[in-house]
């Protein structure tokens, strides 16, 4: 290229390096981030809330899933109704800004599924968990048609907690595996030298190391003695006010330091002041304990928290809204931080536009 061409090139390419620097100037640093609860979105039809939602974030995507409605107990009247009256399965939602929520695919489809699938109603609490760079989805299901397509042999109002595997996370999931002695709402959880704990609430809500080693064939097993990480009872915090039992639990680490949080409805009739369904928190340097229950008891007034990465770095936990009338049983979201004394801090429950830069 000659002096002549060179000078042709550059006249051509500076008004489009200066338009670009032109844009650039103009885009927001740390634009802030704005969000209001409830969030609401087309969540297809029967469904009057979003019960139980688990909010997880892969790459640049946040991706929602949740128990979908109808939610109910087999009722012999319903039977004839499409999928003999239960929730149709497990819908999987995408999202890249936590407001706009996109159906994507279904996961686990009801109709879809033979007659005598161990999972085929209800489908409750579903969460997706990245371990081991595969992605897990953990569910508690049943079988209404005939008891013994259940693997106990019979259905019952707690259900049957399953898990299965996949390379991505929006599947397909396969090897769908009972979990024998897991619970309504049992969570999953790995720790950082690999081993893999299942945290099933049975009333208090305990921890048990669990085998997913060999789920390519169809096998789970929990491993040792359940420890029982936190209870209904506040005694330990001198608190008269206790749970009826708690639920939802989700564990974390972070700093080193462990971290559970679980949800507890209290009586209206017995603790009148203190009513509703509470976020609980709890906490151990090490997983085999001692584990210390936050002295604050309720931490917020919500429930059944699921932990993921927020836009601006920070942890967030997506619930299901209590507090306010707007928000009740609705999908909400806020962020939290871990103070320097190692308890949970947060803003939770908000109502309204929200802004975090």
């Amino acid at each position: 290229m000659n002096a002549s061409q060179l000078r042709l090139l550059c006249d051509a390419l500076i008004p489009l390096i200066l338009a670009a620097c032109c844009c650039a100037a103009e885009q927001p640093v740390n634009a802030p981030f704005t969000w209001s609860n409830p969030i609401h979105f087309d969540a297809g039809p029967n469904t009057s809330e979003v019960r139980d939602p688990c909010i997880i974030r892969e790459g640049d995507t946040y991706y929602l899933i949740y128990t979908v409605f109808p939610f109910r107990n087999r009722e012999e009247k319903r039977l004839a109704d499409p999928d003999q009256g239960s929730s149709p399965g497990i819908r999987l939602y995408t999202s890249r800004d936590l407001q706009t929520w996109t159906f994507d695919r279904w996961l686990v489809k009801s109709s879809e599924l033979s007659e005598n699938c161990p999972y085929k109603h209800r489908f409750w609490a579903p969460e997706i968990h990245k371990m081991g760079g595969k992605f897990y989805l953990i569910f508690t299901a049943d079988n209404w048609l005939k008891n013994e397509y259940n693997p106990a042999g019979r259905w019952g109002t707690a259900g049957y907690a399953f898990v299965g595997v996949a390379d991505k996370i929006t599947g397909p999931y396969e090897h769908i595996t009972y979990i024998a002695g897991g619970a309504c709402d049992t969570s999953l959880f790995e720790d950082t030298d690999g081993k893999t704990y299942a945290i099933i609430p049975r009333g208090n809500v305990d921890m048990q190391q669990i085998d997913l080693t060999q789920l390519a064939h169809d096998k789970v097993r929990l491993l040792g003695k359940p420890k029982m990480v936190i209870s209904c009872d506040n005694a330990d915090i001198n608190m008269a006010a206790r749970a009826e039992y708690l639920e939802g639990p989700w564990l974390m680490k972070q700093g080193g330091r462990y971290i559970l949080l679980c949800a507890g409805p209290y009586s209206e009739k017995k603790f009148p002041d203190q009513k509703g369904y509470w976020v609980e928190c709890a906490y151990a340097d090490n997983i085999a304990g001692p584990w210390k229950k936050d002295p604050r008891g309720q931490i917020f007034l919500g429930g059944h928290i699921a932990v993921f990465a927020g836009p601006d770095g920070r942890n967030w936990f997506s619930y299901r809204g209590e507090k306010f009338p707007q928000h009740r049983g609705l999908l909400c979201i806020d962020p939290f931080d871990i103070a320097a004394d190692g308890t949970v801090q947060h803003t939770a429950p908000t109502l309204g536009r929200q802004s975090v830069k």
